[in-house]
């Protein structure tokens, strides 16, 4: 009998692809009925955690970092940079901006900042609870991951994958990375008023850094249509990011503008690259090698 249905494998895959989609769909239509209330926009994306579109932002971010960690790159350059990204999408969601705009249906009730800038007891209590919550839920995922691939590696009568290079390297900088988040959140004063904006810059990097993989992943292949489209997504979103904090041709709305334009330019590599590997199929006696 076949080692595993294929077809579900390969829907799976679909689902997941298209899933992150719809997430920044859901964020979209969220901030555009709470615009539909007001006449103004917030700061920034980041600044809708103060409006009611609270929920769906941290849900979104929350989703969409989980299925970059999950999802397997193509290259292992690739997968590295999903990853990352995928680790710091969380943060930027439970670890709120400060920038917290003045443009609400309802304004929030107590304020999020007080009189003298600092962020109020409330938006600390959440940072401090979410992120612990973060920090577990991660050790315990390093510890299963670490579970399964032995576990896997057993089955096929190979040697521990724990020792293979790229494995051990791979869960080995994972919990670096939490320790030093726990670090951070427990030592360093500046966590509640900095940690957002330092997450956010660095997962969006890492997501230009997935399509810049991408790209190198296609540069002996540079007559196929695909690596164009790549290299231009990955060009504009680098753009993008230094012409628009420079230029701040959208004035106090420039975070925002940044942060819509380079979320719906990795949108579009998303898509393209979902149309692209669309009717891919698993290799049978891999599969069953594997099994």
């Amino acid at each position: 009998p076949e080692p595993l249905r294929l077809h579900d494998v390969i829907k799976t895959y679909r689902y997941l692809r298209i899933g992150m989609i719809g997430a920044v769909v859901l964020l979209a239509a969220s901030i555009a009925i709470e615009r539909s209330k007001v006449d103004c926009w917030q700061t920034s994306i980041s600044a809708y955690y103060y409006t009611p579109v609270r929920a769906i932002f941290v849900g979104t971010m929350i989703a969409v970092g989980l299925a970059l960690i999950v999802y397997k790159g193509r290259s292992n350059w690739e997968d590295v940079s999903l990853n990352f990204a995928g680790m710091f999408a969380p943060v930027v969601a439970v670890a709120p901006t400060t920038d917290v705009g003045n443009c609400w249906s309802i304004p929030p009730s107590p304020l999020p900042v007080n009189e003298d800038g600092s962020l109020a007891d409330w938006v600390v209590t959440n940072i401090d609870n979410n992120f612990y919550a973060l920090l577990i839920a991660g050790g315990v995922g390093l510890a299963v991951a670490a579970g399964v691939a032995m576990m896997v590696n057993r089955s096929v009568r190979a040697p521990l994958v724990m020792g293979e290079p790229g494995t051990r390297v791979s869960l080995a900088v994972t919990g670096l990375v939490l320790l030093f988040g726990w670090w951070l959140i427990r030592n360093w004063d500046g966590f509640t008023t900095h940690a957002h904006g330092y997450a956010a810059v660095l997962m969006f990097v890492f997501l230009v850094g997935a399509i810049v993989a991408k790209v190198v992943e296609y540069w002996n292949n540079r007559d196929e249509v695909w690596f164009w489209v790549y290299a231009a997504v990955a060009a504009l979103m680098v753009l993008g990011a230094i012409l628009i904090p420079t230029t701040r041709v959208f004035g106090d709305h420039t975070v925002f503008a940044l942060e819509a334009y380079e979320i719906a330019f990795f949108a579009i590599y998303w898509i393209v690259q979902t149309a692209e590997n669309w009717n891919e199929t698993v290799a049978r006696t891999a599969v069953a090698r594997a099994a």
